[in-house]
């Protein structure tokens, strides 16, 4: 495991939180609980699971990064480590390096990984996806980000994605945005300007990589974000869940209640985004 500063208080906050996170989810574990994913999921017909559109929308991501046997995969925020397990049990590539900033979280996914003898294949760092420590410059194949990019700081973010990226290497994320009539909210909060919204994160990243294709997926996606509010709240009322670790739910579920609300009234848009580093001409 690889450490490296957190330079950003942003960042740092995020870290604890899903610090919190993990650390409530394990405790939950001795009542049964399994929460595996902590994403919205992606609903491809309505007799689904919640759990199988989390799947699902995993698989979306990975489905579109083209990933093929000999290929290094960089997956930044990969949560509890659940979807590097179904990266392996679902397709053939050389390796796989993930970041986090939960060290947790890290923790917990290399204990996983370890348990199912796929350390030699699976790895975790701790560091901020925008730094990527360790990765050397055109040595990736495909880098994804499941449901976590708009708490990068994204420019920073794209232009490291490019640099890491081999000449036509693939970066793709599932990735949530304000629309553009919400840009001046950019002005008031940081966390507002790393969300973005779909122009300015447009230039951010063409600055950089080579846009293949954009697919908006509210569709499929709006009914997992409603249904994680309810989630969170079942598990914040759990007897095993402190103070502290509710305070952080109960702060997830509000912010995911102003996601649902905000993809009813077309406020936020939920993509499926696929980019290209450029080839040498």
């Amino acid at each position: 495991m690889t450490d490296t500063q957190i330079t950003s208080t942003v960042t740092r906050a995020i870290g604890d939180q899903y610090d919190e996170f993990q650390t409530s989810l394990e405790s939950l574990e001795s009542l049964g609980v399994q929460q595996k994913y902590l994403n919205y999921g992606f609903r491809s017909s309505a007799d689904q699971t919640y759990e199988e559109t989390q799947i699902q929308l995993c698989l979306e991501v990975f489905g579109a990064a083209g990933i093929a046997p000999g290929d290094a995969v960089v997956d930044v925020g990969f949560g509890s480590g659940e979807q590097s397990l179904l990266l392996a049990a679902k397709f053939d590539f050389k390796q796989y390096t993930g970041f986090n900033i939960s060290v947790n979280q890290v923790n917990y996914a290399t204990h996983r990984a370890a348990e199912r003898d796929l350390s030699y294949k699976l790895s975790y760092r701790h560091g901020e996806a925008e730094a990527l420590p360790g990765v050397a410059n055109g040595s990736v194949d495909k880098l994804t980000a499941v449901e976590c990019a708009f708490y990068f700081d994204r420019p920073r973010f794209y232009a490291r994605a490019a640099e890491v990226l081999r000449p036509g290497g693939r970066a793709v994320f599932a990735d949530i945005t304000l629309c553009n009539a919400l840009g001046f909210l950019r002005k008031f909060r940081e966390d507002f300007r790393r969300i973005g919204t779909v122009a300015s994160n447009r230039r951010a990243w063409e600055q950089h990589l080579v846009t293949k294709s954009v697919r908006d997926i509210n569709p499929e996606t709006r009914p997992g974000v409603q249904g994680t509010v309810f989630r969170i709240i079942k598990l914040a009322s759990m007897a095993h869940i402190t103070g502290k670790q509710r305070r952080e739910w109960w702060k997830m579920a509000f912010y995911t209640q102003l996601v649902a609300i905000g993809q009813l009234l077309g406020l936020v848009r939920y993509e499926l985004i696929v980019l290209e580093k450029k080839t040498a001409a």
